[in-house]
């Protein structure tokens, strides 16, 4: 049996016509951002959104729908668009600068990334336990589609090799991503949130994410006994724009972290990561991720590959959150 190509049945799927199908005629392409796209295939029902969360086979620069102010109206198939018209994950486009966490050591301060990438199409939709998502969105990450640059610069997760109070209370969740902004900065000392403020004002959303708080530091971890002892042990809503990722965002299956209060709501894996590991990583990053593996450990995703652990006053580890972008 010959290799069915996702990105190409996302493609029959965004051109067929329902209707000549419904009526048995021969098939017949339209224009894949038209109204009157399939929205049954072979019979069967097509969600828009599934088509869309398969990246296109080379993701597409889509700046010019930012600057001419139709990505938004794409997004929510407005003003003569279709529902999504010619967005899909993977798609990337630049931003007005760079955004560069600022790292507290000065040894590893690094430029971040000019483009964001999006994640997944919709992925969030009703996740909170209040502040509900219930409008179409976009979650983003840094990198220019499969490739580009995937961080936010560098910064550690703790001052010190300590996981106490979790990811919430951790140095990276509190001053490196910062508080929920309502005003943007380009200094250099701003938060990641103050910074992607800056650039999308009130298109960046505030969300509610259920991140460990507290830390068991005698609990059985993952690494199954031995000195490397603790595990998160409870959890708390918080709100928050920008947040790391949890190892099943990115991998699609917990590898080093502690248990199951690190994953909270942050339990799906982005569809872009589904499909590309080179979106996971193409070599540029090595990025913490918000699970604790351990008393002294965060969990990271390596550059070359595969899920690592490290200890949390480590500044030269990357910082790849995500962000969602709405109307």
């Amino acid at each position: 049996m010959g290799t069915v190509n996702l990105g190409q049945v996302a493609a029959l799927i965004q051109s067929v016509s329902a209707e000549a199908l419904a009526e048995g005629a021969a098939p017949t392409v339209r224009n894949a951002g038209t109204k009157a796209n399939a929205q049954f295939v072979f019979g069967i029902p097509v969600a828009t959104a599934l088509s869309h969360n398969i990246p296109r086979l080379t993701p597409k620069n889509i700046t010019s729908y930012v600057t001419d102010g139709t990505l938004w109206k794409r997004l929510n198939g407005t003003n003569g668009f279709a529902l999504f018209e010619d967005i899909y994950v993977g798609d990337y486009f630049e931003m007005s600068r760079a955004i560069s966490a600022y790292e507290k050591t000065g040894t590893y301060q690094t430029t971040g990334s000019k483009f964001v990438t999006i994640a997944g199409i919709d992925t969030m939709w009703g996740n909170g336990d209040s502040n509900v998502i219930s409008k179409h969105h976009l979650v983003m990450v840094p990198g220019q589609g499969f490739g580009g640059t995937q961080h936010f610069g560098h910064a550690r997760m703790n001052a010190a090799n300590d996981t106490t109070g979790g990811y919430k209370a951790s140095e990276m969740n509190v001053e490196t991503l910062g508080a929920v902004a309502s005003s943007g900065s380009t200094a250099a000392t701003a938060s990641i949130n103050q910074q992607l403020y800056a650039e999308f004002g009130a298109h960046l959303q505030t969300t509610k994410e259920l991140v460990s708080n507290t830390l068991n530091a005698s609990g059985i971890n993952r690494f199954g006994g031995g000195s490397n002892l603790g595990c998160s042990s409870n959890w708390e809503w918080i709100s928050a724009q920008a947040v790391l990722m949890s190892e099943v965002e990115v991998y699609g299956a917990t590898v080093w972290s502690s248990s199951g209060y690190d994953t909270g709501n942050a339990n799906r894996q982005l569809p872009l990561f589904a499909f590309s590991k080179q979106a996971q990583n193409n070599r540029t990053a090595w990025y913490w991720l918000k699970d604790v593996a351990s008393a002294a450990n965060f969990c990271y995703a390596y550059y070359n590959g595969y899920s690592a652990y490290l200890g949390a006053s480590d500044a030269n580890r990357c910082v790849r959150p995500r962000f969602i972008l709405a109307a």
